[in-house]
């Protein structure tokens, strides 16, 4: 009890703000605009905090097995991922998922290198699981259909879900005229049965951040761009438990200079 209200105060006083819609595989041309908001809950939503908390937290874990081998506790183990990382919250965190699955299995999960923060989360209780939820795209749209590079393409979407939902991810992938595959992923919250609505922007002005150097830089050439959404119970393509593909919906959209 007092790692769990610990582990609130430190949250509510902002020593990490966790973005609740940040998943590790994430174009910065593709951002969520609108998402659907869970209902019935003032609380504070403990699993998108763990997602994106063990996010970090399962490579400063996996780096300290390759340095130091297996701990033989978790207070040894999760004193050096505070010590690493010099946040007292991924310590925390860190002590409680060891706490709760046992010093070895704790390890054998990060040792395989399969990370799958939903499923994580799942496992520690922090994420609720429906494995027989659903959803259905109601109504998808790509507007506008045609537009001049440079310009913003948004992305709307509708689904209905009957059962309800697990915790899940929406992933977004672009088929680009260049090849260059783009895709970004973002946590799906479980759901109440109901009707929800999101909407992804797409940038298709091209990223001054990006280095030609040492990465491939997307230019928004002219021509068709094929859009793939897909909506998942857990993370989309894991093989680990309660996770299933609810629902694929597919567009276009076309570039053009003057």
């Amino acid at each position: 009890m007092y790692k769990s209200f610990a582990l609130l105060l430190l949250i509510l006083v902002g020593s990490i703000v966790a973005d609740v819609h940040k998943f590790k595989m994430r174009s910065s041309r593709i951002e969520r605009v609108v998402s659907s908001i869970n209902h019935g809950t003032n609380s504070l939503d403990w699993c998108p905090q763990c997602i994106n908390t063990f996010d970090d937290l399962i490579e400063v874990v996996l780096d300290i097995i390759l340095q130091f081998g297996i701990m033989d506790t978790c207070g040894h183990l999760c004193d050096l991922v505070t010590e690493k990382t010099g946040s007292a919250l991924l310590g925390l965190v860190c002590t409680m998922g060891c706490d709760f699955l046992g010093i070895e299995e704790f390890a054998k999960l990060m040792e395989s290198a399969d990370i799958d923060p939903i499923y994580y989360c799942e496992t520690i209780k922090f994420c609720p699981i429906n494995d027989n939820g659903d959803a259905k795209f109601k109504s998808f749209a790509i507007l506008p259909p045609r537009a001049q590079t440079g310009s913003t393409i948004d992305i709307d979407m509708v689904f209905v879900t009957t059962n309800g939902t697990g915790t899940g991810e929406m992933v977004i992938m672009i088929q680009t005229v260049d090849k260059i595959p783009l895709a970004s992923g973002f946590l799906i919250e479980a759901k109440n049965p109901g009707t929800y609505g999101e909407r992804i922007a797409i940038d298709t002005t091209a990223d001054p951040d990006c280095d030609p150097s040492s990465e491939q830089c997307e230019l928004w050439l002219e021509g068709t761009y094929n859009v793939t959404v897909m909506l998942c119970n857990g993370q989309c393509g894991s093989h680990h438990p309660h996770t299933a593909l609810y629902d694929t919906g597919r567009g276009s959209f076309t570039l053009y200079e003057e």
